[in-house]
Order: C-alpha cells, then structure tokens, then sequence
C-alpha cells in the first residue's frame, strides 16, 4: 500500500503566505496603546513650520524625513498602517535581494525571515519607530545595489537608485547606515577578490553616490523650506549624540544595563543572533563576497546599536534586512537540517512571544493613557502641557501642545540638565497650564534648579493618578473628573 504524498505549500505560495501572516499579527497589535515615540513624531510633525525651535517649535535628533513620514499619517492607527506597509515592502525587498544573489530558494527563505522579524513583538514592533520606516529603503537600495553589480540591463538607474534610497533610509535616522556598509563592502570584497569586476564596481560606486548626493540635497533643501536649516540638523543628528552618548555614560540609570541584557537576549533568541553568527562563519570560510557583505552589514548593525547607548530592543529592527537576506544566502550553504531545526526553533519562540504579549502582559503604556485621557476630559480648549520629562503619548492622549521644546527625556537631561529653558518657559506668558510630574523633577541627569519653586509658587497639585501628581496653574479653575480608581 503505498504511502499518500505529504502536501507541502506551494513554492509560489510562500511569500504571499509569509506577508499574510505578518499582516495578520501586527493588526492584532493595532490595539495597543499609542507610544511615547509614536505620539512624539506625530506632534512635531503636524506643527512643523517656521518656529523657535529645529521643527517649528520642537526639538527632536532625527532627520526630517522620519517627520514627513510622520506628517502623512494622520493619526496612530495610519501611522501603524504606514508601518505595516513599511514591514510588507521589507519583506518583498529581502526577497528581491536574495533572488538575485541567490535563487528562489533563497528568495524564500529571505522572505519567510524577514515576515518573522517583522511579526516579533520583543523587536518593538508593536508600535511604529524609526527603524521600521527605514528598513525598506534599506532592503530596497541592496536589492538594487545586487541588481547593479550582479545584472547588466539597468545598471546605472539600479545604482543611482540604491543612492537614492541608501539615503532616505539616513533620513529616517541618521544611524541606519546598513544600505552603505552593504555598498562598500561588496564592492571592496569584489574588487580584492575579482580583478575583472573592478571597472564594475567603480561605475556603480559612482552612480550610487550620485544618487546619494542629489537626495541629500533635496531633503536639505526640503527641511530648509520649512524652516530647519542644514546646520541645526546637523547640531541635532550629529552633534547632539555625542553629547548625549556622555550623559547616559555618566549618569544613567540602573534600568540602563538592564535594557542591554534584554536587547542582546532579544538578538540571541530572535534568530538575529544566529544569522549573524552563521552568516560570518560562512563568510569568512568560503570568501563569498555577498556572504562577506551581508555578514558585514549585520555586524555594523550590532555595533551601531551597542554603541547608541540607551539599548532598546527596537534597535535590533536595523538588522532585519541584512539578516533576511543572510539567511535567504545560507539555505543553499548550510545544511538543510541546521536550517529547518533553528526555523522551527526561531518560529516557537516567536509566537510564544507573541501570544504571552497579546494575551497576559500588560501594555507598558496603560499609566500614559490612563492620564492623558483624566486630562483631555479636564482640559479646555487652549490649554497646554508639560510632562516631566518625556511621555509625549500623556499630552498626545490629552490633545494638549506643550510650550516646552523638548518632549523626550534625553535632550531635557542633554541640553537643559538645569532645567533653567524649563523653568522659564514655566515663569512666562506662554506657561503650560498643566504640568504632569511623571518621574521628579530631580531625576537622573537633573538638577531642578528654581524649577521647584515656580512649580509650587505658580501651580497647585489638583489630582494623583498612577501615583503621578498633576498640577494646575493657580490661575486657572477647571472642572475635574474623578480620579481613576484602578491604575494599569
């Protein structure tokens, strides 16, 4: 009696497969609440104009093509629409990067990695960052950059191309610099290893920055139109690190080395971990050059996020298109059973995650939206607020601007570690008329300074929700709705 034959999934269904389950885990997340990041981008973005400040009147340490990415979206649920598309476009990039390098096969498996990267909730993938948004055009410019090398027809529109987007990934942020290490690597591997592919290789080289240089112009040119000169930008998205870089080196806190030991436990059981590991082994044993340049990359992309010094997990999104087209190259270099048994692994793993995520954990954001909606039903129209420090997602929640410039914690604790921009902004006639004391205002890498007694000299605290007091300016009556009795 013969044995029935095992039914297997097509190999023209496995793309569409993988991006159909990807869409359908991130609108399982679409219920979260809207983060500090989120919230952050979409009020800076959507008050834009010639102002006091780098963005209008906010400051932020990113480039502006992450705020206009930000200004299409109109509201949380857009933007997390946006970054859906975003995860989609990755995916099918990764797979076109692979197919060149390596075969359908490898476009497979590609694909398959990248939609698990782009479904795993502890890669912060719940809410939309930087990253994400970033990610395909890095995909996208190696796919290209590959086509170029690698194909005749359309050469140079393919590195002119991967230029282009090569650098809108730069302007998303500034240290997504994964599409160039890619560049130069394989084409440095390529000209050491094959004397006949120089001449190549110098062409594409110089139609890439091309492309590069004539972005670089628009977006500055861009930004410049809306009142955001070329060296602010550069003071915010160069300088400022390094500055920042020092404060968290001197001052931070305990939760800092904590969020180092969750990021690298994130690349290890991810499945990051091991392509990178796997993708250097078969690099450096076979002097693949595509192998060596995506194995390259992937390292880059863990030093940079090493390096960035706060250590969110979200950091590790950077790494998704090397390490899916990593491992669309080792399906055919590695062993068919090391590969299918770290993918069943990689897989289990994963949607544990996930389902604890989506059915037990508690949404880390809950306290923020718990106050912001307590103030939305206390404000009145006009009403502004600041939160100290960061937490954009209590004024987005509450639907208040902020007279304050600052709406993350790192530049307050950078720029205005005296709190002297603060307390002046508290003392004029633009004060806020709410002020949310979130974490003391004698936090790390803070002095308050006068800060304390323009806050009790001019405010009166009005409620405690979620153990953060909320203070009102004296000169101001409302009418308050009760306090939340249970706190997330």
């Amino acid at each position: 009696m013969s044995t029935p034959a095992r039914r297997v999934v097509p190999p023209w269904a496995v793309i569409p497969a993988a991006i159909g389950a990807l869409v359908l885990a991130r609108l399982v997340m679409f219920r979260t609440y809207v983060g500090g990041d989120e919230a952050g981008f979409l009020m800076v973005a959507h008050r834009w104009h010639d102002g006091t400040s780098l963005y209008g009147n906010y400051w932020v340490d990113r480039p502006p093509l992450l705020l206009w990415l930000n200004e299409l979206a109109s509201g949380v649920t857009s933007l997390r629409v946006l970054g859906l598309a975003a995860s989609v476009l990755t995916v099918l990039g990764a797979a076109w990067a692979a197919q060149l390098a390596g075969g359908a096969r490898a476009a497979r498996w590609a694909a398959g990695a990248a939609a698990l990267f782009g479904s795993a909730q502890w890669l912060g993938i719940a809410r939309v960052n930087g990253e994400m948004l970033a990610a395909p055009f890095v995909a996208w410019s190696i796919a290209l950059t590959l086509h170029a090398v690698l194909r005749t027809p359309w050469r140079a529109p393919a590195a002119i191309g991967a230029g282009v987007l090569a650098v809108c990934a730069l302007s998303i942020k500034q240290s997504v610099i994964e599409a160039f290490v890619f560049a130069l690597a394989l084409g440095l591997a390529m000209v050491v290893q094959r004397r006949e592919a120089r001449p190549v290789v110098v062409r594409v080289l110089a139609w890439g920055v091309l492309g590069a240089l004539l972005t670089l112009a628009a977006v500055l040119l861009g930004a410049e139109t809306r009142g955001t000169s070329p060296s602010d930008l550069f003071d915010a998205v160069i300088r400022f690190r390094a500055e920042a870089g020092e404060v968290i080196r001197s001052s931070a806190s305990d939760a800092t080395p904590l969020r180092l030991l969750v990021m690298m436990g994130t690349w290890t059981v991810s499945g990051l971990g091991a392509a990178t590991a796997l993708t250097a082994w078969q690099g450096a044993r076979r002097k693949d050059p595509l192998l060596l340049a995506t194995a390259a990359t992937l390292l880059c992309s863990l030093v940079v996020a090493l390096f960035g010094g706060s250590y969110w997990a979200h950091y590790l999104i950077q790494m998704v298109p090397a390490a899916s087209l990593g491992i669309g190259l080792l399906a055919s270099r590695v062993p068919a059973r090391l590969m299918r048994r770290l993918a069943v692994a990689t897989v289990t793993v994963t949607l544990a995650n996930l389902v604890w995520a989506v059915g037990f954990q508690p949404d880390d954001n809950g306290q923020q939206h718990t106050v912001g909606t307590w103030l939305r039903e206390a404000r009145q129209p006009g009403d502004t607020g600041v939160v100290t420090f960061g937490q954009a997602n209590v004024l987005y929640q509450a639907d208040m601007a902020s007279p304050y410039q600052y709406l993350w914690s790192l530049p307050v604790r950078t720029r205005d570690p005296h709190l002297r921009e603060l307390a002046a902004v508290m003392a004029s006639p633009q004060r806020p008329t709410w002020v949310v004391n979130w974490s003391g205002l004698n936090s790390w890498g803070i002095e308050p300074g006068r800060t304390e007694s323009v806050l009790r000299d001019g405010y009166r605290q009005v409620a405690t929700i979620c153990g953060r007091s909320i203070w009102l300016l004296t000169t101001q009556e409302r009418t308050l709705p009760a306090v939340p009795k249970v706190c997330p």
